[in-house]
């Protein structure tokens, strides 16, 4: 079963992150890391945090809906815009998201452990290598070529491409489950799939 994305998860990690980063993020930088720890926890626990749907375009990986949430982007539907609107705070042109909310009962135990450990080992760097780490991710260079040609703007990812390894050094700090767990939590996810 495709579940939809949960705004709320996504709005309250959104939050989360900004109020770890003391207040406020740059909204790719917060990208990032939201994208990332879906993917952890993908891996180790058989499903996404956010249920996003997950995308590749230029600027590496991530959550379609997350974007569209940090953006503002109007063609939300409106109980998500609303919802939004009160629990995000946004810097005008600056490009920034604050955390104007500290409520965290949508996220689970292993939410936030998955989050702290994306933030614990990558928090410290910039949007723009964020956006080059996301670049060694397996699942962006499949569609690379196309993306860097214009052929496409924006490829749809399929998360079971998210059990690939990488053998990036800093995301292997993340991503260091072995085959064992990978095909246990490959298994949870695919049979999620199914009922």
């Amino acid at each position: 079963m495709i579940n939809k994305p949960d705004y709320k998860k996504i709005t309250q990690v959104l939050n989360y992150i900004a109020e770890k980063e003391g207040g406020q993020v740059n909204y790719m930088k917060a990208l990032k890391l939201l994208y990332l720890a879906d993917r952890l926890h993908l891996r180790k626990y058989g499903r996404l945090i956010t249920d996003d749907k997950l995308v590749a375009m230029k600027m590496g990986t991530l959550g379609s809906q997350a974007r569209d949430i940090v953006q503002g982007n109007i063609n939300l539907p409106h109980n998500v815009y609303e919802y939004v609107e009160k629990k995000l705070t946004r810097g005008q042109g600056k490009f920034i998201i604050g955390s104007n909310y500290s409520g965290k009962e949508s996220l689970s135990e292993t939410d936030l452990e998955c989050i702290d450990k994306v933030i614990s080992v990558l928090g410290n760097m910039p949007e723009f290598d964020l956006v080059e780490l996301t670049h060694n991710l397996p699942e962006w260079k499949r569609h690379a070529f196309a993306i860097k040609k214009g052929e496409k703007r924006v490829v749809k990812l399929k998360p079971l491409d998210l059990f690939e390894s990488t053998d990036d050094p800093v995301l292997s700090k993340i991503y260091s489950q072995t085959d064992e767990e990978l095909a246990m939590t490959r298994e949870v996810f695919e049979e999620s799939l199914t009922t």
